[in-house]
């Protein structure tokens, strides 16, 4: 038999204790016959006890005993101040255990308690079985109560709700209930707190006392925490701004600053302080003054700031449009950023020197040098953002922050504008447009367009607030428009992709909120339903600031591919049935172990699909310069351990992965063999990848890819056709469309 090292004895075998006296005691002491230094604790629990964490009946000194060597001895001291079994009058067992953590073994001691009537009143018990609740503004949430008669005589209790308004309990703060000796009995309190602007996102205590006619009061406490719910909305009352602000006949070298006018109105139930950050392409070229730096915005009061804009103007020249970005932060993000995160700023500087004082002479002649020197192609007066070869690739399409759309012919070894392409409208982005090639003029800036599969003479152009337009190509005429109207959101949320089914039935978009809307059509010669189905990405995977960036459909039409900000693709692998709220399909891939220093500046960029292929050979390419090839196919899906959780983990490993640049690659596409990979990005270069029958880059051809084309600006989309040769197409921040032919 092994031999006891924990031996323990009790200063008394009997106590007697009375309800309302003075706490009563005794001593354990405790010998270590171990070989080594430990530690000892102590537990009691009376026969019949009923557990309840929140009921103390006595109290242990020391709670828990420093290490002894051995041999040694600890004496604990316990006082019991309250009975164990309440309303029990009698004699009952207590249990002593004592243990240790570095011992395998335990000791039991048992000491008789004599419990006495005591000459108090009869008592309550009032418990609450949950104490903490979570509750949306205008929503209810049930708050139940038990009280129990401890005493041995009927009693009448009333119960009282104190601690919140009283407004916010739905019927009377009092509940009256009549309890026979030893009773049980429940009540529920409902509370509603009201709009977002009377209920602050807080924790509000509460009280429920009960007061018998005969014994002394008692209370339970507990908490409603009021969550955050509602939005912060971001306006400015004019975008666009002049310096000067007027027209000078003479020069007017004192005016360098615009200032424009930033409102922010608070529909949540959160306090928010609110800082601006100026950013964009051309923020470097200023300086900035915000009044106030930091605002303080209180539950439904509209705040402005005003955003003092100050660069340095030529003395000669033509207007320069300034290109900025505000951006607000909130003090407490826990409903992501306003609505929306950030608004365009344009600033139009004019030359100190008024157009007319200019010498004639020197105007003729930089006229003349700027078109002797312009490029071929150099048509759109802004930063080219989408490029698409037509369906038989005679043609090319292009937009841009101009706000047009223009149309190309392409000849034998150029790109030309089309002679019988011209637009009635000449002003686009309040700037004057060339008519020659110029098939529409958007309501906002261009960021995406897509051919339609199956009506190849018509085009889907996503747009800058949030619009699609459909129209006729290349007469330009807008057929239709597509927006979300019960979304009250889905005004100014910029489309940033664009993708067809190869039935020209769906089409999917992605937004910078981070939702997907999927927009259908029963026939291709009618229009699309007005209602979308719409996945809120950002949501579903909790990443505040995701955006919605790329979208591509596997040839199968059966995966989507969703990609944008930290870094990680998702795939849906959807059908026309599902539910808006259906997520069993939807797969996450982090590249968290390819760069594990993933923020939420890190992108995905680019998807492309090699045509025609059942392999669902995919590849990416993202903000750090790497492209990387994936064969969907071999991907695992991992269960996600959450069941609350409405999306899985993808576990997918690279077929290939390089370098392609120091900087964002922004725009990928196949070859219809999946032979060739074409990319271009910040770097200004459209590079051709070479590929090996095992859709991995073929370092003997070319390991650093071919360039075939260098601009100083970003490239920021490509297209490429086989069926007439292998020609690329390319559109950047240099506002040119330009045509590459590969031998």
């Amino acid at each position: 038999m092994e031999k006891s090292v924990i031996n323990a004895s009790l200063s008394t075998q009997n106590l007697t204790f009375r309800p309302g006296d003075a706490p009563v005691s005794f001593e354990v002491t405790v010998n270590n016959d171990s070989d080594r230094f430990v530690n000892f604790q102590i537990e009691m629990a009376a026969a019949g006890e009923t557990r309840n964490t929140g009921y103390r009946w006595y109290q242990l000194e020391p709670e828990v005993a420093a290490a002894k060597p051995p041999g040694s001895s600890t004496i604990f001291q316990i006082f019991v101040f309250n009975t164990p079994i309440p309303g029990f009058v009698g004699t009952v067992n207590l249990m002593v255990r004592i243990f240790s953590p570095q011992l395998a073994q335990q000791c039991r001691l048992v000491l008789r308690l004599k419990i006495e009537r005591d000459n108090r009143p009869t008592h309550l018990s009032v418990e609450l079985p949950v104490r903490e609740f979570q509750v949306y503004p205008r929503n209810s949430v049930d708050i139940p109560v038990r009280v129990r008669n401890l005493g041995q005589q009927p009693t009448e209790v009333v119960l009282r709700f104190t601690g919140v308004d009283p407004s916010w309990l739905t019927g009377s703060a009092e509940r009256r209930l009549s309890l026979d000796p030893g009773g049980l009995a429940e009540a529920t309190f409902q509370c509603q707190p009201p709009s977002v602007v009377q209920a602050p996102s807080q924790n509000y205590p509460f009280t429920i006392e009960a007061v018998s006619n005969n014994g002394y009061p008692t209370s339970a406490e507990g908490n409603i925490e009021v969550l955050p719910v509602g939005f912060i909305d971001f306006t400015i009352t004019q975008k666009h701004l002049k310096i000067p602000s007027k027209s000078a006949w003479l020069p007017d070298w004192k005016s360098d600053t615009a200032s424009f006018e930033l409102l922010f109105k608070n529909a949540s139930n959160l306090n928010q302080q609110i800082n601006v950050q100026v950013q964009g392409r051309d923020w470097r070229k200023c300086s900035f003054k915000k009044l106030p730096e930091i605002t303080n915005l209180h539950l439904g009061e509209t705040s402005k700031v005003i955003l003092d804009v100050k660069t340095k103007r030529p003395w000669v020249g033509i207007g320069k449009t300034l290109l900025l970005e505000a951006k607000s932060e909130l003090s407490d993000q826990r409903l992501g950023s306003t609505d929306p995160a950030t608004q365009t700023l344009e600033v139009e500087t004019l030359p100190i020197i008024p157009l007319w004082l200019q010498l004639a002479a020197i105007a003729l002649l930089a006229a003349l040098l700027a078109w002797i020197l312009q490029p071929r192609g150099v048509m759109h007066t802004r930063s080219v953002n989408s490029v698409r070869f037509s369906g038989i690739g005679s043609s090319v399409l292009s937009g841009s922050d101009d706000c047009t759309l223009r149309f190309w012919r392409i000849g034998a070894d150029s790109l030309d504008p089309d002679d019988t392409v011209t637009s009635t409208e000449r002003l686009a982005c309040d700037k004057s447009q060339q008519p020659k090639g110029l098939m529409a003029i958007t309501d906002d800036a261009v960021q995406v367009l897509r051919f339609m599969p199956v009506q190849n003479n018509r085009a889907a152009v996503g747009l800058d607030n949030g619009v699609i337009e459909l129209r006729d190509v290349p007469s330009g005429e807008k057929i239709s428009e597509l927006q979300d109207l019960k979304d009250p959101k889905a005004k100014g949320d910029r489309v940033f992709d664009l993708a067809f089914t190869s039935n020209s039935l769906n089409l999917f978009s992605g937004y910078g909120s981070g939702k997907v809307r999927v927009w259908s059509r029963p026939a291709t010669n009618s229009n699309f339903l007005p209602e979308p189905r719409v996945i809120d990405v950002q949501n579903t995977l909790k990443l505040s600031g995701f955006q919605v960036r790329a979208l591509n459909l596997s040839p199968d039409a059966k995966t989507l591919v969703i990609s944008g900000n930290f870094k990680r693709f998702m795939l849906w692998q959807w059908n026309l049935t599902q539910s808006d709220k259906q997520f069993s399909g939807l797969s996450v891939q982090n590249l968290e172990n390819l760069d594990p220093l993933v923020g939420r500046e890190d992108y995905i960029w680019g998807l492309a699909f090699v045509p025609n292929s059942a392999e669902k050979i995919l590849a990416t390419s993202d903000s750090a310069g790497f492209i990387t090839i994936w064969n969907l196919n071999q991907c695992q899906t991992l269960k996600n351990p959450n069941p609350q959780e409405k999306f899985n983990e993808l576990n997918c490993s690279p077929l290939d992965r390089w370098s392609a640049s120091k900087t964002s690659v922004r725009s990928l596409a196949f070859s219809e063999d999946g032979n060739l990979l074409v990319s271009g990005g910040d770097d200004g270069r459209v590079v051709v990848w070479y590929l090996t029958p095992q859709h991995k880059l073929d370092k003997t051809k070319a390991a650093e890819g071919k360039t075939i084309y260098q601009s100083s600006k970003k490239i920021n989309s490509i297209d490429l056709k086989t069926n007439q040769g292998t020609m690329i197409v390319s559109g950047g921040e240099d506002f040119q469309v330009k045509l590459h032919r590969i031998k």
